[in-house]
């Protein structure tokens, strides 16, 4: 017998004045006044699959639920002996699912019935990982123990995920949860890379500025972050506060150079104007 798996996929929106007391009483929202939280939905596709067994937690989620008809299924589900930490094609549990699309109140509910927190997916990353965009679902999850520190299958935390997202309350959150500042990937990029990656100006403000990371700091590459700017914006700041614009890669390429290589051509531009003229 043939059967079709619908995968759960629901969006939520959160907005910082709607959810101030979901957040530690000590975190200042007031320091960031221009965040928001992006609209989010992770389209899954849907799988088929020839094996005949009993249905899993995620035929009972429907994308057209409510979230009050969604609770009664997955509570009809359990009370059938469903397994709350069963996971799908990808390694996910329907905590993962829930979570990667910020979906606080079902998030909430799943935690309450015992799952299992820490569990990770086929990519190596637990809930906490995939809520990086949603700092109120990274508090509710470090609530209950989270592991704010594990390490996915390409060497990003949490914290480095928060960072290439651009979300300067989730990266703050973290840290303050004592987050490793210092984690790199497994290509030696660390957080302030991924920082000028994103485009968030104020978030690389705050990681210079306020935690005091390591301008220069390189990655396996012997690249600096101003290898990784894709703005003339983010490339000044970045100079004005003295990173070594210089520099030579592992492989005596500039940046300007390997800028140009990425198609970043107006900064690639400015780079080497700057280089020329000194």
């Amino acid at each position: 017998m043939k059967r079709i798996i619908l995968l759960f996929c629901l969006s939520a929106s959160l907005y910082a004045q709607e959810f101030d007391y979901l957040l530690p009483d000590d975190f200042d929202t007031n320091e960031y006044k221009e965040y928001y939280t992006n609209d989010k939905e992770e389209h899954i596709e849907n799988k088929k699959t020839n094996t005949p067994t009993k249905p899993t937690i995620f035929d009972y989620i429907n994308p057209s639920y409510k979230i009050k008809d969604t609770i009664i299924n997955l509570q009809n589900y359990i009370d059938k002996g469903g397994d709350i930490n069963a996971t799908n094609t990808n390694g996910n549990t329907i905590l993962m699912e829930a979570s990667a699309i910020g979906y606080y109140d079902l998030v909430d509910y799943i935690i309450d019935k015992k799952a299992e927190i820490n569990i990770t997916n086929s990519n190596g990353e637990n809930a906490l990982i995939l809520s990086a965009d949603y700092p109120y679902i990274l508090n509710l999850l470090i609530e209950n123990n989270a592991d704010v520190n594990a390490i996915d299958n390409k060497g990003k935390t949490a914290l480095l995920t928060a960072a290439e997202k651009g979300n300067i309350m989730s990266v703050q959150l973290l840290i303050k949860e004592k987050s490793n500042i210092n984690q790199r990937d497994i290509l030696g990029k660390n957080i302030l890379m991924y920082a000028v990656e994103s485009e968030n100006l104020n978030l690389v403000k705050y990681l210079v500025e306020k935690v005091k990371v390591d301008i220069n700091e390189k990655d396996d590459w012997g690249q600096n972050a101003i290898f990784y700017v894709t703005k003339i914006e983010m490339a000044r700041y970045l100079i004005y506060n003295d990173i070594d614009y210089k520099s030579r890669n592992s492989i005596g390429l500039k940046a300007h150079e390997v800028l140009k290589y990425n198609n970043k051509i107006n900064v690639s531009n400015y780079l080497q104007k700057l280089y020329n003229d000194e």
